[in-house]
């Protein structure tokens, strides 16, 4: 118990034992605890990068993926312009032969 004296307050043995073992537990188990905190948060820390560096591949990847769809669309759009003029060069040779037909018809049935 504690009691006041002339020299001050002072404590007996039990007490005092009781008091330091509980100060000594309390500091070990708080050091334990913040050992604990400090290897989860160098855990979190490596995930964190980690997660960083996938999503910087991802984005080189993707920036590598859409310059191809972008060189396969310019490719695309230079065939279908192609298919266009060889579709008008057939249009007017049809045309033509149209044209060629009735002269040859014209001329067949002329006496």
């Amino acid at each position: 118990m504690a009691d006041t004296t002339d020299r001050g307050i002072t404590i007996n043995r039990t007490l005092a034992r009781t008091m330091l073992v509980s100060v000594a537990g309390l500091i070990w188990w708080g050091g334990g605890t913040l050992a604990s905190l400090q290897g989860a948060a160098e855990r979190l820390t490596a995930a964190l990068m980690e997660t960083r560096e996938m999503i910087l591949a991802e984005r080189a990847s993707f920036a590598q993926l859409e310059a191809r769809v972008r060189v396969l669309e310019t490719g695309a759009a230079r065939q279908d312009v192609r298919f266009d003029a060889l579709s008008a060069s057939i249009d007017e040779l049809k045309q033509q032969a149209r044209q060629t037909n009735d002269l040859l018809r014209d001329l067949t049935q002329r006496p």
